[in-house]
């Protein structure tokens, strides 16, 4: 019913149709031009639908039924919790990822890591929204409550797959380009003793089903290596990605901040 959405999103979002069109350059350069554009309009087909599943998140009463989809591997989250120790549910932003964060959250529980919305009125829908089916949320600068979290062996939701800056990030391969990727990641599984269970929702395009995936937790992570171990995230979410390229958030700007030396990979 939102599909419709999508060719008049695509028109009126021109600039971000443009950053969509050059990650797809970036992280598929062995594809065809054709190919890449199917995968652009097949994304924004997905973010019409996002419109209505963010609503039916957030505003469905009751708990969802099998119809709206499952979580599969919840084994991997409790082996991690049986040894008494918090969990960062490691994640991407994906396009149907509200309802799958709602699918996760009733069948876990836990608490989500956001970034607070500017307009205060988005903010209190959001805030009311994701509680119907979390725990609670952490500001993303709340690093005291979210460690006193995880040391309580605390469950917590986080997509760190955002361009920092230089000050939050350090470089490591994603789509073979060196990507600026959070480091917070690393600071929150060693300061919260937490073990961190990959986590990624997909979406059936037929049957507008989602499937959670949880696959079993990093070992030895974080090690005495953060770029392998941000390496390590990357992979997880590329392989992901690749499987599925038109369900992933390609309206941000993921290659924004570069190297020293290296060229801007969204301007000539």
């Amino acid at each position: 019913m939102t599909r419709p959405l999508a060719w008049p999103m695509r028109l009126a979002m021109r600039r971000r149709a443009a950053v969509v069109r050059r990650n797809l350059e970036l992280c598929f350069p062995e594809l065809t031009p054709d190919a890449r554009t199917a995968i652009e309009h097949a994304h924004f087909h997905n973010l019409a639908e996002a419109v209505g599943e963010i609503a039916y998140a957030w505003n469905r009463p009751g708990r969802l039924g099998p119809e709206s989809g499952s979580v599969d591997g919840i084994e991997n989250l409790e082996t991690a919790r049986c040894q008494g120790h918090g969990v960062i549910v490691l994640t991407g932003h994906v396009t149907c990822l509200e309802l799958g964060a709602r699918l996760f959250g009733e069948a876990a529980g836990g608490h989500g890591l956001y970034r607070p919305l500017r307009n205060p009125v988005l903010e209190a829908l959001q805030q009311r929204g994701r509680r119907r089916y979390a725990d609670g949320m952490f500001a993303r600068d709340d690093l005291r409550g979210i460690v006193r979290h995880l040391r309580a062996g605390g469950v917590l939701w986080y997509a760190p797959d955002q361009d920092l800056g230089l000050d939050r990030c350090e470089f490591a391969p994603f789509f073979g380009i060196e990507t600026a990727t959070a480091r917070a990641l690393l600071d929150l599984a060693r300061l919260g003793r937490a073990r961190v269970v990959p986590m990624y929702p997909l979406k059936d395009p037929h049957s507008g089903r989602i499937r959670v995936c949880l696959e079993p937790a990093f070992d030895d992570f974080p090690s005495t290596d953060p770029i392998a171990d941000l390496a390590r995230y990357n992979a997880f979410l590329e392989r992901r990605v690749r499987a599925h390229p038109a369900q992933y958030w390609w309206l941000h700007r993921r290659f924004k901040t570069r190297p020293e030396g290296q060229p801007d990979r969204y301007h000539p």
